[in-house]
């Protein structure tokens, strides 16, 4: 079998990947920069790792519209990428965090008194926590669409809003691959964005309630290999956000779990649908 990985950088978890990836077949990484379109590839299934949203989003097409299979496939990273998207998705399965959505300045400044502050403001794509905003009052959203409107791309006209959820100093990542709970881990921090990439402390999480509420967010696309965040809040678990390409370095550290083996066999089972 041929597996190809698509890279930006070589992280850590492309290392994993490629190490585990050499136990089915030959491994063939693709890097952004050797790829052009169109053109033909011998390869049985891509692995998508680009950092960028957008890279990875059409790399996927243009795989699959070469006959080549690909984790995760165009519809999901389309759908679970875009934060609303992804919750309108999320809501008909699972619970998640009061939201909303304006699509003009004034509508937003409607939208945060209806939600009532503080609440978080958010990029529909993005990660790592990149401006992420906690808007305290009427004055810090009018200086957050004012910046909005002086950068000058189109997608921060799309404002998504959501509930400030007051969490206990952490909230959790889980995995789920293929409809399978693969693990999940707690991230802790002083700072209420808890993201392990920017300082959140890992530790591993065994909640059964975690596992039934991942799989449940994972029905909600129905396929690929997600990680998903969750929060809890005095309603019960609430799912944030879902991340079609995930990071799990420090996941698999703390936890034992060999997350890149089971991406590629996952990969190598979607080859040889």
């Amino acid at each position: 079998m041929k597996i190809g990985i698509t890279y930006t950088i070589l992280r850590k978890e492309e290392v994993m990947i490629r190490e585990r990836a050499s136990e089915f077949g030959e491994v063939i990484m693709l890097h952004e920069d050797d790829m052009t379109f169109p053109a033909k590839f011998d390869l049985d299934v891509v692995i998508i790792r680009n950092i960028s949203h957008f890279k990875a989003l059409y790399l996927a097409k243009l795989f699959e519209d070469a006959g080549i299979p690909v984790v995760n496939p165009f519809n999901i990273i389309l759908e679970t990428g875009d934060k609303l998207l992804a919750t309108l998705k999320l809501s008909k399965k699972v619970k998640v965090p009061r939201w909303g959505v304006a699509i003009s300045e004034n509508g937003a400044k409607n939208l945060g008194k209806k939600l009532g502050f503080p609440f978080v403001s958010k990029p529909i794509y993005g990660s790592w926590g990149r401006l992420v905003t906690k808007v305290n009052d009427i004055d810090a959203l009018e200086s957050l669409l004012e910046h909005k409107t002086w950068m000058k791309n189109p997608l921060y006209n799309i404002h998504y809003f959501q509930e400030f959820v007051e969490k206990p100093g952490r909230d959790i990542r889980s995995y789920v691959i293929g409809g399978e709970f693969v693990t999940a881990i707690y991230r802790y921090s002083d700072h209420w964005i808890t993201n392990t990439a920017r300082g959140g402390k890992a530790t591993p999480c065994t909640d059964e309630d975690v596992k039934e509420v991942s799989i449940k967010a994972w029905e909600a696309f129905g396929d690929g290999a997600l990680a998903i965040d969750i929060f809890e809040s005095p309603q019960g678990l609430l799912v944030n956000e879902v991340n079609p390409n995930m990071e799990f370095k420090n996941a698999a550290r703390v936890t034992g779990v060999d997350i890149a083996r089971k991406l590629v066999e996952y990969a190598v089972e979607v080859a040889k649908r």
